[in-house]
């Protein structure tokens, strides 16, 4: 697969996720009655199945000859699994935040404080990757067209949850 080809699926595997269903939905400011936590829920949503997508298209590149290619699915495998872990997480605590109460106003604060936080620290993982996608050698390089595609993902995926937030 030569470096163009691996760039265009990058591109369609952002894309697909960005695309989908939920991300639209997600993109309805919340209203009274829609509290921080539906929100929260259906974002992980999101990422859940952003993980997934990683994680399933990791496990074919990794079987691939080309070292860029491997490299690439490497990166989807561990973020997609990391992604899906605290989806997974996240959820589990929206759950026992409902049974047990919540401040609606420091929930809120909390999780605008989170996304802010992951927001910057995605740009630094962009940052990274566009870095190792300079080597001279192929893994390293495949390895920086993962981190950058799944960085600019979380990019988004947090800027914008954190916009919709509100304050």
């Amino acid at each position: 697969m030569s470096a163009r080809a691996l760039v265009l699926a990058a591109v369609l595997v952002l894309a697909s996720g960005i695309a989908s269903a939920q991300w639209r939905d997600s993109l309805r400011v919340p209203s009274a009655v829609d509290d921080v936590l539906a929100h929260q829920d259906r974002a992980m949503d999101i990422l859940l199945a952003w993980g997934g997508l990683s994680v399933g298209a990791g496990a074919v590149m990794v079987f691939q000859p080309s070292p860029v290619v491997r490299a690439f699915g490497i990166q989807n495998l561990a973020w997609g699994a990391i992604n899906a872990g605290i989806a997974l997480w996240a959820q589990n605590s929206i759950k026992e935040k409902r049974r047990n109460g919540f401040s609606m106003e420091e929930e809120r604060a909390s999780f605008r404080r989170i996304l802010l936080i992951n927001t910057l620290l995605d740009l630094l993982y962009v940052a990274v990757g566009v870095g190792l996608m300079l080597s001279e050698k192929e893994s390293l390089r495949g390895h920086g067209i993962g981190v950058t595609v799944q960085g600019s993902f979380l990019f988004f995926f947090d800027g914008i949850n954190y916009l919709l937030a509100g304050d």
